[in-house]
């Protein structure tokens, strides 16, 4: 083998460690944030913890940090498969959907009989005993919960990407705006946004925090409108960008 063969060896070698570290640090985070999420929310729902509402809120940010920050000490970790999806058309690199994905699907689903687990010995809380305003309109329900997305995809990149603050203290940032992103949409009925995967199993495995909707309605809400916001967002921050480099440049 030659010296240049040797050098490209070790480099995808040390790039598929790299990999499989960071999707497990992805797994576990998720399962860290998932069970953490819902233990939270049993806790204010149960009156033997006397958890206000605000104390909830940076709870969950809390959470939302440990998680992302606990495994690796790194800001690689996303949790929310929203973010991937910016992280992945920012680098332009699709494979990190690939890689990401699944095993936030599968932390969530870990973390979600984690605290199921817990709930029934302790608390024993119906989580959608939390979402108290039931809307009716679908619309306007599909629309706080692409919003939801799109504002969090949105400080993501401007936080890791525009302000470059990619270390501990991007971290903290990240974590308040998602406390104060749950306070201010977390008790609306069917907005899953902040935590998809997990809401999605907390209904799976027997609950019903997403309510009886129709598959079609379902799909939309969760999935098709979440991703096309976050897309226009995406696309407006690139756009804005690209023209402050032209008049940089003029």
């Amino acid at each position: 083998m030659t010296e240049s063969n040797r050098r490209v060896f070790l480099r995808e070698k040390l790039k598929t460690k790299t990999i499989i570290l960071n999707t497990f640090a992805e797994f576990l985070a998720s399962t860290i944030f998932s069970a953490l999420y819902f233990i939270f929310i049993s806790r204010y729902l149960d009156q033997g913890f006397h958890t206000d509402y605000i104390l909830l809120s940076f709870s969950i940010g809390l959470a939302f940090f440990a998680a992302v920050y606990i495994p690796f000490h790194t800001y690689r970790i996303h949790i929310i498969p929203f973010i991937t999806l910016v992280t992945a058309l920012r680098k332009r690199k699709p494979i990190i959907l690939l890689h990401k994905i699944p095993v936030q699907i599968l932390g969530a689903f870990v973390g979600v009989m984690i605290f199921n687990t817990i709930n029934s010995i302790t608390t024993k809380i119906n989580i959608e005993d939390f979402q108290l305003i039931q809307l009716n309109n679908t619309a306007l329900i599909i629309a706080i919960n692409s919003i939801t997305a799109a504002f969090l995809s949105y400080v993501f990149y401007m936080i890791r990407v525009l302000f470059n603050s990619r270390q501990l203290a991007g971290t903290i940032y990240l974590s308040l705006f998602y406390a104060a992103l749950f306070a201010m949409t977390s008790f609306f009925a069917n907005v899953s946004a902040l935590n998809p995967f997990g809401y999605f199993f907390y209904d799976l495995l027997g609950n019903q925090t997403m309510k009886n909707q129709h598959f079609l309605v379902f799909i939309v809400n969760h999935a098709i409108m979440p991703i096309a916001a976050v897309l226009m967002v995406y696309f407006i921050l690139i756009q804005k960008n690209n023209n402050k480099q032209k008049n940089l440049q003029q």
